[in-house]
C-alpha cells in the first residue's frame, strides 16, 4: 500500500548507508536516458558519475543530447573543441539524408581524455554540441511538414525515420563501441533531441531535487511520457511508434539528514520524497516495478564536492574527504558527505 511507500524508501536508504545488503531489482535495461524538466539539480553530475560507475563493469556508450554539453565537457575537457563532428551533425545527416558523418572517427574512447576512466571497461562517446539548442525547431518543423503535406504510409514512414534517428546513430556507434550499456544525458527541456533520446531509451533515470519546483517538473515529465495529447505520444503516434521507456529510477538529489538520527533524512527531505512518491503513484503503470517505491533512490547533498568533481573532471568516487582543490579561484574542500554519496551511487548503479 502507498501508506508504507515512504517508510520503505527510508528504510532501504538507511540500510544502504549502513552497508547492509539490499535486495537487487528484477529488471535491467541496456539503454538509459538521464532526464528531467528542470535545470540546475545535478543531472549532468549524476550522468557523469553513473557513466564512471557503470563502466567499471560494462562496456559503455555515452551520448550527450543537451546543448549545454556539460556531459561532454566532463569527458573531454579542453580537447572537446578538437572534435569537429558532433552528435548534432550526425542527427542532421540521419534526418535529411544530406551530407556525410564518419561514425568511426566520431565514436571516441574517453580513456585518452578523462584519466579516471583509464582503469574501467572501454567507454566511448559521440560528443555533444551547442548547436543542439536550435535542433528542436528543425526537428518539429520537419515533423509538421510531413503531417501537413503527406499522408498515410508516407507520413508514418518519414516521421519514423526522423524520430528513430538517434536510435540508428546508437546502432552505428555500437558496431565500434560494442556496448553492454548505453547512457544518454538529455536537456532539461523536452523538445528536440530529448524526444529522440526517449525513443531510443529502454528506461529513464529521473533526478528530482528536494524542492517544490522539482516535484512539479517530475509531474510534467511523467505527463509528457504518457499523455497522448502531449508531444511525445502525439508525434510518436504520427510515426506509428508505440514504444514508451519505463521509469526505472527516480533519484532524489540534495537530500539533507537529521543530525540527531544518523542515516535518517531531515523533515524537509522526507516531505518532498513523500510528495514525489504521490506523483509517481499517479503514473505507476509506466514504472519498471509494480511497487514504485522500489524505484526511488536518495542521494546526499554533495556540497562543494559537486563543484570540484565537475571542474576537475573527477568522479565523486575518486574524491577523498578533506582533500582541497582550487576551483575558479576558490579553495574548496571535499565534504565528508562525499563518502555517503559514493555508497548511494553504487547502490543505484547496481540496479542498472
Amino acid at each position: 500500500m502507498f501508506s508504507n511507500g515512504i517508510e520503505d524508501v527510508l528504510e532501504r536508504s538507511e540500510r544502504v548507508l549502513k552497508g547492509e545488503v539490499v535486495p537487487l531489482r528484477d529488471e535491467r535495461f541496456r539503454t538509459y536516458a538521464v532526464s528531467n524538466f528542470r535545470g540546475g539539480i545535478g543531472k549532468s553530475t549524476l550522468a557523469f558519475n553513473l557513466a564512471y560507475e557503470v563502466s567499471r563493469t560494462f562496456r559503455t556508450l555515452l551520448m550527450d543530447t543537451c546543448s549545454q554539453r556539460n556531459f561532454s565537457q566532463n569527458m573531454f575537457g579542453d580537447v572537446l573543441h578538437d572534435y569537429k563532428q558532433t552528435l548534432y551533425d550526425a542527427l542532421v545527416v540521419e534526418i535529411t539524408g544530406a551530407g556525410t558523418f564518419d561514425v568511426d572517427d566520431s565514436t571516441i574512447n574517453v580513456k585518452g581524455s578523462c584519466l579516471p576512466f583509464a582503469g574501467n571497461r572501454p567507454t566511448y562517446m559521440i560528443p555533444g554540441s551547442t548547436e543542439l539548442f536550435v535542433f528542436p525547431s528543425f526537428l518539429y518543423s520537419q515533423l509538421a511538414q510531413f503531417a501537413q503535406i503527406a499522408g498515410g504510409t508516407h507520413t508514418k514512414d518519414a516521421s519514423r525515420r526522423i524520430l528513430t534517428s538517434l536510435t540508428r546513430i546508437i546502432d552505428r556507434a555500437a558496431a565500434i563501441a560494442k556496448p553492454e550499456k548505453v547512457l544518454i544525458d538529455t536537456s532539461p527541456f523536452f523538445g528536440g533531441a530529448t524526444h529522440l533520446a526517449w525513443v531510443a531509451a529502454d528506461a529513464l533515470i529521473i533526478p528530482v531535487r528536494v524542492d517544490q519546483h522539482s516535484i512539479e517538473a517530475l509531474r510534467l515529465t511523467l505527463r509528457m511520457l504518457t499523455d497522448p495529447m502531449m508531444d511525445f505520444q502525439k508525434f510518436n503516434a504520427q510515426a506509428g511508434l508505440k514504444h514508451t521507456p519505463k521509469v526505472h529510477a527516480v533519484v532524489m538529489t540534495h537530500c539533507g539528514w537529521n543530525r540527531q538520527k544518523p542515516n535518517a533524512p531531515d523533515s524537509s527531505t522526507r516531505f518532498f520524497v513523500e510528495q514525489a512518491l504521490k506523483v509517481a503513484q499517479e503514473f505507476a503503470h509506466v514504472f519498471s516495478d509494480n511497487d514504485v517505491s522500489r524505484c526511488f533512490y536518495l542521494l546526499d547533498d554533495f556540497h562543494s564536492s559537486g563543484r570540484i568533481s565537475g571542474n576537475q573532471r573527477i568522479p565523486l568516487a575518486k574524491l577523498q574527504s578533506g582533500k582541497k582543490y582550487v576551483v575558479e579561484g576558490q579553495r574548496l574542500e571535499v565534504n565528508p558527505s562525499v563518502d555517503r554519496y559514493k555508497t548511494e551511487v553504487a547502490n543505484l548503479t547496481a540496479a542498472l
